[in-house]
């Protein structure tokens, strides 16, 4: 009896890209982010882009339709389940070595994807950063976040930086799959500042790569879940609680003067506030943004060691 002839087994290609896209309620404004990423990898075998819809209203699965060219993934959620969970989900979902969460009301720039691959890959940090480019909600230009060291490489103070304040824009960070899996999920109970809680959370695992080029947009606009938490003032409170739970992530050395400088960064972030709703005439929630400062003047500790 002949032998049964072997086939040989071809593994798929292992991905080196995920890219993944919560959207809540912002089907036209993922139809200006979703061309750009399709057209930096639709054509790599070794990436995968999914849009996870977190039980909108409007349509994104029509805009994956028509712009996603066959290589977008859509998955939705019913019922929804908040911002945070569905981050966490996406994370679930991501298969690639390299995670990048893309909010659907954000976008990135020609280079993004070959820029953050180059500089991450031979490097020893869990995850990059790169400056980035705040929008309004029509696209126009506000401000460009600063170069935290010249030139791209090790962000040595990445830690320290972070816990004092959020100084990364959510599109623009990529995260090794693994560190992900060592640190754990975003928090839930922390929904305004999970993401911030987050970074920290990573840079207190291991090395930040800083990319000192402008390859993201971040879009501020009044229909954001962060514009609806300045309004109540519960931006500021969120801030607080999240400075307690960061400050675990601190060297207890270090902790009580880091603690003190996240408050006092925060009593300036509610003053400025108060003072710019002010200046538009925005009475309510100035009051409420320079309320929540002076709670936090009188939670700033002085001499006492904190979390010790």
């Amino acid at each position: 009896m002949a032998p049964t002839p072997t086939v040989a087994t071809v593994d798929p290609t292992p991905l080196r890209w995920s890219v993944v896209i919560p959207v809540h309620d912002c089907a036209d404004l993922l139809a200006r982010a979703l061309p750009e990423v399709v057209a930096q990898l639709g054509h790599r075998d070794d990436a995968e882009i999914i849009v996870v819809d977190d039980a909108s209203d409007d349509a994104p699965d029509r805009v994956v339709e028509q712009v996603g060219a066959g290589r977008v993934r859509y998955v939705r959620h019913s019922p929804n389940r908040g911002a945070v969970a569905t981050f966490n989900r996406c994370i679930a979902l991501a298969q690639g070595e390299l995670v990048h969460l893309l909010h659907g009301d954000d976008e990135i720039l020609p280079g993004f994807y070959t820029t953050m691959e180059e500089a991450l890959l031979p490097s020893r940090a869990v995850a990059a950063v790169c400056r980035a480019q705040d929008i309004d909600a029509d696209g126009n230009h506000l401000y460009t976040t600063r170069s935290y060291r010249h030139g791209t490489g090790i962000w040595t103070e990445a830690l320290d930086t972070f816990a004092v304040s959020n100084r990364v824009r959510a599109p623009g960070i990529v995260v090794r799959r693994s560190a992900y899996a060592k640190v754990g999920g975003y928090r839930t109970d922390l929904p305004h500042a999970a993401d911030w809680e987050m970074w920290t959370r990573l840079a207190a695992h291991g090395p930040v790569l800083f990319v000192d080029e402008v390859l993201a947009r971040y879009r501020r606009h009044q229909a954001s879940h962060t514009s609806t938490l300045v309004r109540t003032g519960a931006n500021v409170r969120e801030r607080v609680q999240a400075i307690d739970v960061i400050s675990t992530h601190i060297p207890p050395s270090r902790r009580a003067p880091t603690v003190r400088r996240a408050l006092a960064h925060s009593v300036y972030f509610a003053g400025r506030s108060a003072l710019d709703l002010a200046r538009a005439g925005r009475w309510l929630p100035a009051g409420r943004q320079a309320r929540e400062a002076a709670r936090c003047v009188a939670r700033i500790p002085r001499g006492v060691e904190v979390g010790a």
